[in-house]
């Protein structure tokens, strides 16, 4: 509480809780932002589109795909906006890559790779329920691909192992990896590959 506390005293913000269904059940509030740990956005995205609030929601969705799916109709059956912070769409260095490709400036996209790595591993508690590499980090590479392919994939190969990291290995599903490769085919023909390490 105290960092909320210390950011609404600073923006001039009058109201400040630790308790995230208060904002989305206050009727003052049009839209929430969702940034807290991966495994609670699937509930809260639920429950402002009950309310009736727009959402802003740092990836993931959820960390499986039935909660995905629900959180996604729950807003579409609500009629609220609902969109998620994949931030690399805004980076000026990707818009003037995905602008180059518009304007023709470099020959016809075959293949696109991308590459990402983490300084450090993330701690432990991070990865613990935060939805695996792919959700959590190969998902804005991922989503990369998809902007500059300018289609949704037909395909995607995903395949992970643990190298850096031994503590996570005890982890289920891809939260066990911290090395991971996908390749990925559009209908258009183009492919993707991308490799990403924490």
């Amino acid at each position: 509480v105290s960092k909320a506390e210390a950011a609404a005293k600073q923006f001039g913000v009058p109201k400040f809780t630790a308790d995230a269904m208060d904002v989305i059940t206050d009727p003052e509030v049009d839209a929430v932002w969702i940034c807290s740990p991966s495994s609670y956005h699937a509930e809260q995205i639920k429950a402002c589109a009950a309310n009736g609030k727009h959402v802003f929601c740092e990836k993931p969705i959820a960390t499986d795909l039935a909660e995905t799916v629900e959180a996604i109709n729950a807003c579409n059956e609500a009629g609220v906006k609902l969109m998620t912070g994949l931030q690399r769409r805004f980076d000026p260095n990707f818009r003037r890559v995905k602008q180059a490709i518009q304007d023709e400036e470099v020959g016809d996209t075959i293949m696109i790779k991308l590459c990402s790595r983490d300084p450090s591993p993330p701690p432990f508690e991070y990865v613990k329920g935060g939805g695996g590499i792919f959700a959590d980090m190969a998902v804005h590479d991922l989503d990369m691909s998809r902007f500059l392919a300018g289609e949704d994939p037909i395909d995607i190969l995903a395949i992970g192992s643990c190298h850096i990291d031994k503590s996570i290995e005890v982890l289920e599903g891809s939260e066990k990896f911290d090395t991971a490769s996908c390749i990925v085919r559009y209908p258009n023909g183009v492919q993707a590959m991308v490799d990403v390490c924490r």
